[in-house]
Parts: C-alpha cells; sequence; structure tokens
C-alpha cells in the first residue's frame, strides 16, 4: 500500500483554464467561474483554505466519483455544509444512519464486504441524486453521469466540455498508464468475476465518449491519449476476469464414485465416510474416530454414522483452513466428545482469536487447539501416519495432508482445487481471502505434483482422482493470474496495490465498557524495497482520546512494523459498535483514513 508514495506538495495545479486538481486524499478537482466552483470529491476538505489561491469565493455543489473514505471522510466534520453534495444513489446507504450502522454491524457476518472502504461515520449532508441519466447542471454546464462500477457498485464518471475540452472524472475506474488504484475493490465476492466483468462493461462506455483529459481519483491526470489508456485498463481488467475462470481448462473430470452401504452411508475406502457439508470421519482400531473439516449443522449427524460404522469416540478433529464452513464445529465435538482439536499453525492463526483479524468466513467462535501439529512434516493419530504442508490458495491460512487409507494415499486438502466442473475447478481468488499466487496456488500445486497421490478427499463433497497433467495446467493458470493482478497495479512492489491489508489496526474487533482503555495496533506492511516514513493518528468518536495522539516512524523496505496506541472510551458512552479509523501519511503523502477497526462497547 505504501511502496509508490511519492513525498509531494500540496497545493493547485491547473489542468485547463478553470480547472484546478488538489491532490488531497485523493485528486479533488475544482472548476472555477466568476468566482463560483463546482468540485469532484472532497478527500479530507484541506483543500476549502486554499480556494482563494485560485479565486474561488464559494463552491456551489460538490461531486462525489464514489463514496469511499478516501474520497468524503472530511464531510463527516461537519453535518451540514454550504454547497450540495451528490452521489451515486447506489452508494447512498453508506452515507445515511441507518445503512451504514446496518454495514458495520453485520460487517463480519459473511464473505467479502459490500466496500472495502466505506465510510467510518455517516454523511447526512449527502444526496444520493445521481445516476443513470440524472445529470448535474452549473450555468452552461452538464456533468453527464457514466456507471463506471467497480471500486463501488454505483461508482459515477461524470463527463463534461470544459474549455472547448471533453474532460471526464472519472473516480478510480482509471489509473494513469492503464492500471487501477487498489484492484482488489473489484472482488465482489471471494471467487468470480462479478465485479471485474462490471467494471469492464463500464470503461466498454467510457471508452466510447470522446475524452480529452481523463481525470482519475488517484495518479496524474492524462493528457496525452486519455482513450487509449481507457482501452489499455479494459483490457487488463477482461485479463483479471479470465484469471477468474477455469484454473485447469482443458481438464476432464475424475469425480470419484462413493460406495453407497447396506447401513445407509456413503463410503469412500473402508475406514473413510464423508458426511455432511464438508466432513469427513476416519475410523481407526479400538472404536476411535478422526474428524476432517467439521462444520454446523452437518457435524451433528456424526453421531448417527458413527453407530453405523462402529465408532465409539471421537478422539481429535482437524480443519484444512479456518473458513467457518470447515472449522465451526470444531467446538462442538470438543464439547460434545471430549475430542482433541489439532490444527496446523497456519490454520489455527485466524481460529485462536477470531477477532484479531479483518477476514472472511470466520467461525462465529475462537477455537483454541489442543495440539498444534508441524508446521510441515508428520503427525500421527492412531494407525495412520500423515504428512502435513502449508497449502495457500484460496486463503492463505491452509494446510493439506495425506495418509494412506486401505492402500491409497489420500490426500485432504480443503478448497484450494476442485474438480475442473466444480466452480472452475477452484475456491477462487481474492485479496481479502490473502490468495497469492507464485508464493500460494504454485506453491501448493507444486506440493500435490510431488505427492502424487491416488485420491484427493476435498470440501464440498469433492472426491476425485489425481492427475498430473491436471495440476500442471493450474500452475500455469497462477502464472496467468499472477501476471493479470501484476498488470492493474500501478506499483513495481504490486502487493503494495493489491494487499488490503497493507494497513490494518490489531486487533481489528475488540470489546470494552464504556471508561475502559483499549490497547490498539496500527499495522504496517512496507511491500517496496525502500523504507518509508508513516504518520499514524487515531480517528475517533467523539469525546473518545488516544495516547499518543499521534506516531511517527520508519518502515524499512520489506518490514512491517506496528505503532501502540492507547484508547480510551468515555464513561458515559453508550452501548453499541463503534468504529474508529487511523489518519496516516505515508512520506508526507496523505492517505486518509486508510484503515478502521470496530470497538464494541458492553452496556
Amino acid at each position: 500500500m505504501i511502496a509508490r508514495t511519492v513525498r509531494r506538495e500540496r497545493g493547485w495545479e491547473e489542468l485547463l483554464p478553470g480547472l484546478f486538481r488538489f491532490r488531497d486524499t485523493c485528486n479533488v478537482y475544482v472548476l472555477m467561474w466568476d468566482g463560483e466552483g463546482v468540485a469532484v470529491d472532497f478527500g479530507s476538505g484541506a483543500w476549502l483554505d486554499a480556494l482563494p489561491e485560485i479565486g474561488v469565493r464559494s463552491i456551489r455543489h460538490v461531486l462525489l466519483t464514489h463514496v469511499h473514505r478516501d474520497q468524503c471522510a472530511g464531510l463527516a466534520k461537519q453535518g451540514t455544509w454550504p454547497f450540495e453534495v451528490h452521489a451515486p444513489a447506489q452508494d447512498l446507504r453508506f452515507c445515511q444512519s441507518e445503512g451504514l450502522a446496518e454495514f458495520w454491524r453485520t460487517y463480519q457476518a459473511g464473505g467479502c464486504p459490500a466496500s472495502y472502504a466505506a465510510p467510518r461515520a455517516p454523511l447526512p449532508c449527502v444526496r444520493g441524486d445521481v445516476g443513470e441519466a440524472q445529470d448535474v447542471l452549473w450555468g452552461e454546464a452538464r456533468f453527464c453521469a457514466i456507471p463506471t462500477p467497480g471500486h463501488t457498485r454505483g461508482a459515477l464518471t461524470y463527463v463534461t466540455v470544459w474549455g472547448g475540452k471533453s474532460v471526464a472524472f472519472c473516480g478510480d475506474a482509471v489509473h494513469e498508464g492503464g492500471t487501477l488504484h487498489q484492484p482488489y475493490h473489484l472482488e465482489w465476492d471471494h471467487w468470480t468475476a462479478q465485479g471485474a466483468l462490471v467494471a469492464w462493461y463500464g470503461l466498454e462506455r467510457l471508452g466510447a465518449c470522446r475524452i480529452d483529459l481523463l481525470c482519475p481519483s488517484h495518479g496524474a491526470p492524462v493528457k496525452d491519449r486519455p482513450g487509449e489508456c481507457v482501452r489499455r485498463t479494459q483490457r487488463r481488467v477482461m485479463a483479471l476476469v479470465r484469471a477468474k475462470g477455469s484454473v485447469c481448462a482443458g481438464a476432464p473430470d475424475r469425480w470419484f464414485a462413493t460406495e453407497s452401504m447396506a447401513c445407509g452411508v456413503r463410503r469412500v475406502l473402508p475406514d473413510l465416510y464423508p458426511f455432511g457439508e464438508n466432513s469427513y470421519l476416519l475410523v481407526g482400531d479400538r472404536g476411535e474416530g478422526f474428524v476432517v473439516d467439521p462444520t454446523l449443522p452437518g457435524v451433528e449427524g456424526v453421531a448417527d454414522l458413527m453407530d453405523r460404522v462402529g465408532v465409539r469416540r471421537i478422539s481429535a478433529a482437524t480443519a484444512s483452513h479456518y473458513h467457518r464452513d470447515h472449522s465451526d464445529g470444531l467446538n462442538w465435538l470438543r464439547d460434545r466428545y471430549d475430542a482433541e482439536v489439532w490444527l496446523h499453525p497456519w490454520v489455527a492463526g485466524p481460529l485462536q482469536d477470531r477477532n484479531r483479524d479483518d477476514l472472511p468466513w470466520l467461525p462465529a467462535d475462537s477455537v483454541t487447539p489442543d495440539r498444534l501439529l508441524p508446521e510441515a512434516g508428520t503427525f500421527r493419530w492412531n494407525r495412520y501416519r500423515f504428512q502435513i504442508w502449508p497449502f495457500p490458495g484460496q486463503t492463505w491460512w491452509h494446510c493439506a495432508f495425506q495418509t494412506e487409507v486401505a492402500g491409497q494415499r489420500v490426500l485432504f486438502s480443503g478448497d484450494n482445487f476442485q474438480p475442473p466442473s466444480r466452480w472452475n475447478g477452484t475456491g477462487g481468488f481474492c485479496s481479502f481471502n490473502g490468495s497469492r499466487f507464485s508464493e500460494g496456488f504454485s506453491r501448493s500445486a507444486a506440493t500435490v505434483l510431488e505427492l502424487s497421490p491416488d485420491l484427493i478427499c476435498n470440501g464440498h463433497g469433492c472426491v476425485y482422482r489425481y492427475s498430473a497433467g491436471h495440476y500442471r495446467r493450474i500452475l500455469r493458470w497462477s502464472e496467468r493470474a499472477e501476471r493479470a493482478v501484476r498488470d492493474l497495479c500501478p506499483s513495481e512492489a504490486w502487493l503494495a496495490d493489491y494487499d488490503c491489508r497493507g494497513m490494518a489496526w490489531v486487533p481489528f474487533r475488540s470489546e470494552t465498557r464504556p471508561g475502559e482503555t483499549v490497547a490498539l495496533q496500527f499495522q504496517v506492511r512496507n511491500h517496496g524495497k525502500k523504507p518509508t516514513s508513516v504518520s499514524v493518528a487515531a480517528v475517533l468518536p467523539e469525546g473518545w482520546t488516544a495516547v499518543p495522539g499521534r506516531r511517527r516512524g520508519i518502515v524499512p523496505g520489506g518490514k512491517t512494523r506496528r505503532f501502540g496506541f492507547e484508547v480510551r472510551v468515555p464513561k458515559g458512552v453508550k452501548a453499541g459498535r463503534c468504529v474508529i479509523a487511523a489518519d496516516v501519511e505515508a512520506d508526507g503523502v496523505p492517505l486518509g483514513e486508510a484503515a478502521v477497526a470496530l470497538v464494541d462497547v458492553e452496556g
């Protein structure tokens, strides 16, 4: 996130007569006529004090291209403003008290959020009155709204003619060089290309317009061949769409037919039984059972299965990855059968403290392991000897393990790779899930090729026979997918743009009471090679305080550093969920409210 920052001076840059850019937490553009102005986007609002420098006495309208914190957080400083603020109609719920409160209340209820950068506080001054065929008029100027969704569902580009030139204020639909600012915003869910597809179509519409000057929210305005910049971005977005497709195109399905037993259960192999949505029961000696990937409510059916196959007790259980549909039955098995929970260290990380990180698909409760398995090595349960490895892909916090069952080498490998006809052969990739390519999917596919198992038992009922050709296709796909993401990122250190947790509060969620103090750390990852200077201050609800007020420090290239704060909650604060943010500058560049944390105040 911070690798590409370049020290710069705030101030006005005249792009055309009467059209100026101010480099705030985003680019703010002001068009001026006879002392009155219209602004596109708002940022922190620092530009308001500098208006006299360009001869603007008053602002009539502010047009928001999309509702993200870097575009509009400064509007929360006042309830009313002496100008009209217009926003995309589809983004309005993130400005309204009720809609925003519901968004943050349900934030960790599922997978990818509806916004990765929703405002911290409501913006009552904003009107959601702009959309398809809803233009804004100012004097003789008409701001035509073109839907260019991607960063948000409602994101708009405003096209106007100014000084005889066609100017497009495109928000974050395009960045100079045919790239995208923080392209992970196009990942509307954890596996499909839905967000990228609608972004592509928005660029298709924008590219058909005459554009003489392209004014993006981040990066420099594009004066030289702006239409080609739009088309180059569009081609790269389509490469992302294709990367979100099949990971093993052309590979045949090799489904393994499970056997229906006379006792009414299905069997993969002697002593190996699938059950529920994602789970497996492995039968050992002395009536013991070992459960892989227990999930509620399906795990509750294990009792009937145990009776039918002669298992008297579940002695241990594990999960291939932390997602709740593979792990939320672990505590239930421990409570019901006194089973021990054995976890790979990578999987244990998010599960031991489910409030630590901002991650998708977390279980409702933390899971404390009874035993940490080797990061890479072997372990034994009953008569079975397992080999275990990190297995990043769909999510970083993933493992795989192999053992021999009835003479067959069986690999339990979660959700990374599926049969070709199931979900494009994968559980998908997205930044919010911690997905990586050369470090993730490629590494895991190479592990499978080295192991050469006979049978693969994955989640969601996917049992199939191994084929080396299938996994070699995955290796080639992983290279293409990483290239597609890299090409969209403006920074040479591409993870600076694609890592949605490059800056984050730790823990992400805290519980406290009125009058208490919450200890928080702000974590900064520098994905670049050079050190960067960082300045951080906590942005808090009214009446809250933080010590110190601001932290400053250097983050070396390739390193991570944390900055500690003690946040004091007022005694009279009402119970409920509060959202705090971090105001960040990196090498003198204002990034605005770069990350948020949730603080739940109990009554």
